[in-house]
């Protein structure tokens, strides 16, 4: 009997399990997810904040690669222009244009955490975050513009010494971008919005997410994927298929930011 009451008990352990996991999570905690997690349009379905990194990482590289050693100026301008495109997908030439670079994510995920914080399941930890990101976050995307503008003199320039100077530039600004930079000497990276670089954004992040009550859990990627907007500005899921006719929930329209138009 002991045995039968413990296999019981286990059942219903199980049972129970299984159906916190398949609760679903709230609006807001969904849209912390894109930022955070995942998002269907990235090239790798990752969070559009984590795309940011990334990106951004791939562009110091490269803008590294310009200043470092002897190169001649065909080089530099390549290189320049490849970490451009990675700050800035939009600024560049057709032949580089990709989809996201460090400006593209890093507002996309902006655009989630304020899609968080005004969701009506919101805490009002999650209210009180979402300007004070928007505002650090906008030094990064001012420094992908300058970038942006810095690698378009670099490709018209016929300078050696000028192309070096301006590539300089940019690799300070590429590093800015992720480990932020002390612009008033004080000591601290981050003491004000322009300061701010993906480091600190991340840690700020991190913080709010910890301080969630009920906690955020990662957000099953079902669900990630399949928020939709509605034409009067609401948020659901789509509607859940067990077999082609058999719908579990309510809604409609395309996965992740479809049906309802904008993410």
């Amino acid at each position: 009997m002991k045995h039968a009451h413990a296999l019981t008990l286990l059942i219903v352990a199980i049972l129970a399990m299984a159906g916190c996991a398949s609760r679903a999570p709230t609006v807001a905690h969904v849209h912390i997810g894109h930022a955070m997690t995942g998002w269907y349009e990235t090239p790798n379905k990752e969070g559009l904040f984590v795309l940011a990194e990334d990106k951004a990482g791939e562009s110091l590289k490269y803008a590294q690669a310009a200043v470092d050693g002897s190169r001649d100026l065909k080089g530099i301008k390549a290189d320049i222009a490849r970490a451009g495109m990675l700050s800035d997908s939009e600024a560049i030439g057709e032949e580089l244009k990709a989809q996201y670079g460090v400006k593209q994510a890093l507002a996309g995920a902006v655009s989630h955490i304020t899609y968080a914080a005004t969701s009506p399941d919101a805490t009002a930890n999650t209210r009180a975050f979402a300007d004070g990101f928007a505002a650090n976050a906008a030094g990064v995307m001012d420094r992908c513009d300058l970038i942006t503008a810095l690698s378009s003199d670099i490709s018209n320039t016929e300078s050696m010494d000028e192309a070096g100077l301006l590539a300089s530039e940019i690799e300070k600004l590429a590093r800015a971008n992720i480990h932020g930079e002390d612009l008033d000497g004080n000591g601290i990276v981050g003491s004000y919005a322009g300061e701010y670089g993906l480091v600190q954004l991340r840690r700020d992040i991190e913080g709010m997410i910890a301080r969630e009550d009920p906690p955020y859990a990662t957000v099953n990627k079902w669900y990630l994927f399949n928020l939709i907007r509605l034409p009067d500005g609401s948020w659901i899921f789509r509607k859940k298929q067990t077999t082609a006719s058999d719908d579990l929930y309510g809604g409609g329209g395309g996965g992740g930011g479809g049906g309802g138009g904008g993410y």
